[in-house]
Formats: C-alpha cells, sequence, structure tokens
C-alpha cells in the first residue's frame, strides 16, 4: 500500500512495549521510514545519515555542527541555541559516530516537535554552509598581535584538541583504529587535530553532497502522534528529490595473518611524567 509516496515494507507488533513498527521506503528517493506507534506522550523524531570518514579531518563532526549553523528557511546564526532556549523540547541534539551522523529531537507537545523537525530537516536538506561557518567549525588561524605567534582555532579543532589530551579517548580511538585500519574506522570521524587543518572548503561542500542526501536517510518516528501525519510531512519535505546510488558502505577488514602489537605515547602531567605509567587494551578480530 502506498502512503503520501511511502511503501509499506514490513509491519509486526512489539507486545513488551506496547508498540505497532512499520516499515515504509520512499517511492521516489529510497529514504526508508520507521514509524513507532504507541501512547507514549513523549514523542520522537530522527534522521540519519551514514556519513563513513574516508579521512581523519573530522569532516563528518564539523558537518554536524555547521548543519545547524543556519539554513535557506531559517537563516539564523544559530537555531540551535534558540531552539534550546525556546522550545518545549524534552530532548535536542546531534551526534556524530564512527560511520553515520544523527538528528534526533524530542517533546511531549505534538505541535513543538513538528516545529523542531521542520528546523531540523530543513538544517539537514538545506543548510547554508557559508565559508565562515566553516572557519568557525573547522579551523582557521587567529593572532592576538603584530609579533605574536599565529595560532589554529576552530571549534570542532579545539573540541578535539580537548579529547585527543585524554589517555582514555585515546585508547578508545587508537584501539578501533589499530583492529580496523582499513575501513572508515580505521579513521577518526570526529577529527584528529593534527589533520583537521589540512580540511578544505570545497571538501567540506562535498561531503555533504555526497552523504546528505534523502536516498542516504534512515528516519524514524515514535510515540502517540498521528502516523498519516508523520508520512505526509515528510513527504514534503522528500519532494523534488530523484534517487541517487550514495556509497555509504563499511567494508569488512580483512584478517591479520598474526596478532599486532602497537605502543603509543599519550600526554601526561609533569607530576606523573615518570615513565612507569602506562594504560593496556586487548581486542580481537573476529569474524
Amino acid at each position: 500500500m502506498d502512503t503520501h509516496g511511502f511503501e509499506l515494507l514490513r509491519e509486526v507488533e512489539i507486545p513488551e512495549y506496547a508498540t505497532r513498527a512499520r516499515l515504509y521506503r520512499h517511492a521516489a528517493t529510497g529514504a526508508e521510514l520507521l514509524s513507532l506507534e504507541n501512547t507514549d506522550e513523549n514523542k520522537c523524531f530522527g534522521i540519519t545519515f551514514r556519513t563513513p570518514p574516508t579521512d581523519s579531518t573530522g569532516v563528518p563532526h564539523i558537518m554536524e555542527h555547521s548543519v545547524l549553523s543556519g539554513s535557506e528557511r531559517f537563516p539564523a546564526k544559530d537555531p540551535f541555541i534558540e531552539l534550546a532556549k525556546g522550545s518545549l523540547k524534552t530532548f535536542l541534539n546531534a551526534f556524530t559516530a564512527p560511520d553515520m551522523t544523527a538528528y534526533p529531537v524530542a517533546s511531549t507537545n505534538t505541535q513543538d516537535l513538528y516545529n523542531l523537525i521542520d528546523v531540523y530537516m530543513d538544517a539537514v536538506l538545506h543548510p547554508l554552509l557559508s565559508e565562515l561557518t566553516f572557519q568557525q567549525e573547522a579551523w582557521h588561524y587567529e593572532l592576538d598581535s603584530a609579533d605574536g605567534q599565529m595560532a589554529i582555532k576552530g571549534v570542532v579543532y579545539n573540541e578535539m584538541r580537548g579529547a585527543y589530551s585524554s589517555p582514555d579517548s585515546l585508547l578508545y580511538r587508537y584501539g578501533q583504529q589499530t583492529l580496523l585500519p582499513d575501513t572508515a574506522y580505521g579513521f577518526d570521524s570526529g577529527g584528529d587535530p593534527a589533520v583537521i587543518p589540512t580540511l578544505t572548503y570545497q571538501q567540506f561542500l562535498d561531503f555533504h553532497r555526497t552523504y546528505y542526501h534523502p536516498s542516504n536517510a534512515l528516519i524514524f518516528f515514535y510515540g502517540d502522534d498521528d502516523p498519516e501525519e508523520r508520512l505526509r510531512r515528510m513527504a514534503g519535505y522528500l519532494e523534488g528529490y530523484e534517487r541517487r546510488d550514495v556509497a555509504a558502505d563499511v567494508a569488512l577488514q580483512a584478517p591479520f595473518a598474526e596478532p599486532r602489537r602497537v605502543s603509543i605515547p599519550y600526554p601526561v602531567s609533569d607530576e606523573e611524567a615518570d615513565g612507569n605509567r602506562a594504560m593496556v587494551t586487548v581486542g580481537w578480530l573476529l569474524p
């Protein structure tokens, strides 16, 4: 059955959550939509794009910040902050994972949820992505005085400098990268501070054109709002788009011929720099 351009693929009942789950595919674009219908007043929505990195410039992370910095319908300097201040939301955020980027929102008020969806859908599909936004969120040079030293600054750059100063964070990152070196997981989707400044504005724009397309989108709804209204609204956002092949699959890591051992330094304070401190992780690459 076709409803507002969506074809029903599967329908199941989930008794333990008193939920009916319906999985749809948008005929024109191939976007998949999971509609979870129940009596929970805390309604949720999310749209996720597969965004496997091909380097450690952090472009998925930088894009996550940048699309929420103004769009065609909502050209405010920072719509995300305005929503956080004025919405009835129960949740409002975005996440960069090693292979995907997600934009979830939630509210107990139906109209408020739909307002949030309006902003988020325009943000991901029609962001302004100005060069100034790129410089602010990714990286730029700063000079405090004429005889001072040039410094690299940027929201994501500074955030990841903090992450790379944490031994626990480095243990996780390098553990993943050394176990799966020949896949997307061999890179840091959040961005390596040593690599972030190599990202160009054109590469940044190309990343959005490649991955932020409905054909690469996974959409979900949850809660007690009208299931048909969900489809009707999504059909409006996706109107005018055509199906596109997006290469976003992650290849499997080939098996290692023998065990590998990697030793990587990490930053410590002067008090801890006695040469006797170490952290160890052991991993297995399974079929």
